[in-house]
């Protein structure tokens, strides 16, 4: 594993230094001696006053589960995010903040404000008529053996409400009643509304598959507060010009959208982006990503889709996706969700029918 040299402990993907700076705030003011939580996740107090951009994911990790084992509380995840919603998300933040409206702030947000807390190849977005869905594909706990549904929860929480919140703070619209609704996959036992302190408006539903939010358009067509475009395109220029590789993930998820409904193989990726697979495949690495990765998670936007809004067979689906077979589909799908496609299909209809 390749180590960036402005990063400090171990993982695979790089997490902004920025959340762990907020992360120890917030557990020195739970009343947490945050000298025990660097121990826990291997880091010293040196490494923390250094200011690296970047903390491994690994480590990053280590430090919430050294949170949770010390102080268990469902309400963390919930209080953490507020204070991720209050972050700059440096050059990124800046062009989400001087977007028009929220959608095209999330729409950049979620193609820029890279890296965030771990994995965000595990971010699905998912974009209709009236409403924007953001969903974190869940880890698979007999394919994981680091799988721990606890942090992966508290993660996917902090990631998907703090984005919420800071919506609302750009916008200018903290005291509103938007009708979103986050989903989560914790129960509601010993849980208070009023200490997770949710924005106003905003739905909760627990024990759902995985955890997504749903915005609705009265929250995504909201302008925000003052935007400058110019400011914007300075911030774009910049982004584009730190790092012209940073961003192959989301070129090879361009293509995957364009050429949708068919799932193109690596080859043909690689011809549309003017490069040989091999140099695909490298630059994926060094961004931390892989081919199939990408292909996994379009895989699971469409089968999603597919068996939410569509009466198709599992037969149909399987072949749609260029699966050979349709066990194969569904082993995958169980894979990537933790559910048959058939049950998958029944929760959501179960969903539907009780909203």
């Amino acid at each position: 594993m390749i180590q960036r040299v402005d990063q400090i402990g171990q993982g695979k993907h790089p997490v902004s230094a920025e959340y762990l700076g907020a992360f120890l705030e917030f557990v020195t003011e739970s009343g947490i001696d945050a000298s025990a939580i660097l121990l826990d996740a291997g880091l010293t107090p040196e490494s923390i006053i250094n200011q690296s951009q970047f903390v491994g994911s690994d480590t990053f990790i280590r430090a919430v589960k050294s949170l949770l084992n010390q102080r268990p509380d469902p309400h963390h995840a919930y209080r953490f995010a507020r204070r991720v919603s209050e972050l700059r998300h440096g050059t990124a933040g800046v062009v989400a903040q001087n977007s028009r409206t929220l959608r095209e702030a999330m729409e950049l947000g979620m193609r820029y404000i890279r890296p965030q807390v771990g994995n965000t190849n595990r971010l699905l977005v998912r974009t209709e008529n009236d409403t924007m869905t953001m969903m974190m594909v869940p880890l698979n706990s007999k394919s994981d053996a680091d799988y721990d549904h606890e942090i992966d929860c508290f993660i996917s929480i902090v990631l998907l409400l703090g984005t919420e919140i800071r919506g609302r703070r750009m916008s200018g619209t903290t005291d509103h009643a938007f009708n979103n609704e986050l989903k989560v996959t914790h129960s509601n036992d010993g849980f208070s509304l009023d200490k997770a302190g949710l924005p106003p408006g905003l739905k909760i539903t627990f024990n759902a598959p995985h955890v997504e939010l749903v915005l609705h358009s009265e929250y995504l067509d909201t302008p925000l507060l003052a935007p400058s475009h110019e400011l914007q395109a300075v911030a774009l220029r910049q982004l584009e010009c730190q790092d012209p590789g940073a961003n192959i993930s989301d070129r090879v998820r361009g293509v995957f959208q364009r050429l949708e409904p068919d799932v193109p193989d690596l080859e043909t990726v690689a011809e549309a982006l003017h490069m040989s697979r091999a140099t695909l495949k490298r630059k994926l690495k060094a961004n931390g990503s892989t081919f199939q990765d990408i292909k996994d998670s379009f895989r699971l936007r469409r089968a999603s889709n597919l068996l939410r809004d569509t009466e198709a067979s599992v037969d149909e689906i399987a072949a749609e996706l260029r699966f050979t077979d349709a066990s194969g589909f569904s082993k995958a799908f169980r894979r990537w969700t933790g559910l048959a496609p058939s049950e998958w299909r029944l929760a959501q209809q179960a969903d539907a029918n009780q909203s």
